[in-house]
């Protein structure tokens, strides 16, 4: 039983930490009428201004359609507007309404706090050594993908 509670470890922990990380980001965010599959959209929307819906796929590494109900869910709220490209009409083009822009602002000043509070039990030393493992393994990841 023992090596079958070791064969999935790093995915078990990993998973875990991800799955708790979305439920404290989705408590800091539910003010803001945000979560964790969500916020992204906001923070990369308002970072660039704009960005066409292809752009957005590439930035966010699910599936269109998963995008899309996300995005609509943002429309619905009143974040996010869709509208066609002036200059391709068959690309949607993606921006923040006033709303969202306010919710990108608060967004903006959050995020640092949460993340500290993520990381709050590593020491310094103890984080740069995270933050480099954290970048191999993406960069190993991407390699197999």
């Amino acid at each position: 039983m023992k090596h079958s509670d070791e064969s999935d470890g790093y995915i078990r922990t990993i998973n875990t930490i991800s799955h708790k990380t979305q439920l404290y980001l989705n408590n800091q965010l539910k003010d803001l009428g945000l979560t964790s599959s969500t916020y992204f959209f906001i923070l990369k929307v308002g970072d660039s201004g704009e960005l066409s819906q292809d752009q957005l796929f590439k930035l966010i590494y699910l599936n269109p359609s998963n995008v899309t109900r996300r995005l609509n869910r943002l429309i619905k709220l009143g974040y996010i507007s869709k509208e066609k490209s002036a200059v391709d009409g068959r690309s949607k083009i993606i921006k923040l309404t006033k709303l969202g822009y306010q919710n990108y602002e608060k967004l903006k000043e959050r995020l640092p706090q949460i993340n500290n509070s993520i990381v709050s039990a590593l020491d310094r030393d103890q984080l740069v050594i995270f933050k480099q493992l954290m970048a191999k393994m993406e960069a190993r990841l991407d390699g197999l993908l």
